[in-house]
């Protein structure tokens, strides 16, 4: 098992990866075993350093576009209401929350260690226009990936931002066979898949998405010994909540 105590060789930066890719920017393979994303890590002001972190190679943001605002929180927002839903209830948003400049200046200050995954959630209004045009004025956007499970958002962040990096997020039984039957029909762009770790069950499923996938993410993955086990069947980037099972990979 590869462990971070036995490892010497320094990791190829995530910002010269495909994220959830073994292969470099230039075509060339990259020496990266997994890369490693936390978990809501730039949701939180306090976690933003840890962007620095050896043991992270890109940390996650869940972004939502509120008024002219691009902002990072992982609750769905109750419409335009100051408010948000989730697994602990309703709440109010807080007023410091954490924008998408910060985010994007946390992460730049600590390349070439860090990459950036923006998962883009919406609610009613289209949030790829707002995104797209941050994202343009950034003088470098390599380091950047988008995911997101609504797919045609994601297809028109790439049309508008041609070389942007985009993930499709597979959270359902459903949406990894309407993935996969988009590769049999062929035609489409392979594209990174981020998918929910317990719909992977063995190498052979994970060989078998990579023949439609230009690389697999898995998410969320808070075992040190699960994680483990994706790296050894072939998965590309493992996401957790953790630095310690992180730092085991």
């Amino acid at each position: 098992a590869r462990c971070a105590a036995t490892r010497t060789a320094p990791r190829t930066p995530a910002s010269q990866a495909h994220w959830t890719c073994r292969t470099s920017l230039d075509g060339s393979r990259s020496t990266v075993p997994v890369v490693r994303i936390l978990h809501r890590g730039g949701n939180l002001r306090d976690l933003l350093p840890l962007a620095t972190h050896p043991a992270i190679d890109a940390i996650e943001a869940d972004i939502w576009v509120r008024g002219d605002q691009i902002v990072a929180h992982h609750d769905r927002p109750l419409g335009p209401l100051p408010f948000t839903i989730g697994p602990n209830g309703i709440h109010r948003e807080p007023n410091d929350r954490v924008h998408l400049p910060e985010i994007i200046a946390a992460v730049g200050a600590a390349n070439p260690h860090s990459g950036l995954v923006l998962d883009l959630r919406s609610w009613l209004a289209d949030p790829a226009p707002d995104l797209a045009r941050a994202l343009l004025r950034l003088p470098d956007h390599s380091h950047v990936i988008v995911s997101c499970e609504v797919w045609s958002i994601a297809d028109r962040l790439r049309a508008w931002v041609p070389d942007l990096r985009v993930a499709y997020s597979i959270r359902s039984e459903a949406q990894l066979r309407r993935f996969v039957a988009r590769g049999i029909e062929g035609g489409a762009e392979p594209v990174t898949v981020a998918i929910r770790e317990s719909l992977l069950h063995s190498s052979e499923e994970v060989r078998a998405l990579k023949r439609y996938a230009r690389a697999v993410t898995a998410w969320t993955v808070d075992d040190a010994d699960r994680g483990l086990e994706l790296a050894a069947w072939g998965v590309d980037g493992v996401v957790s909540n953790h630095v310690a099972v992180l730092n085991a990979l």
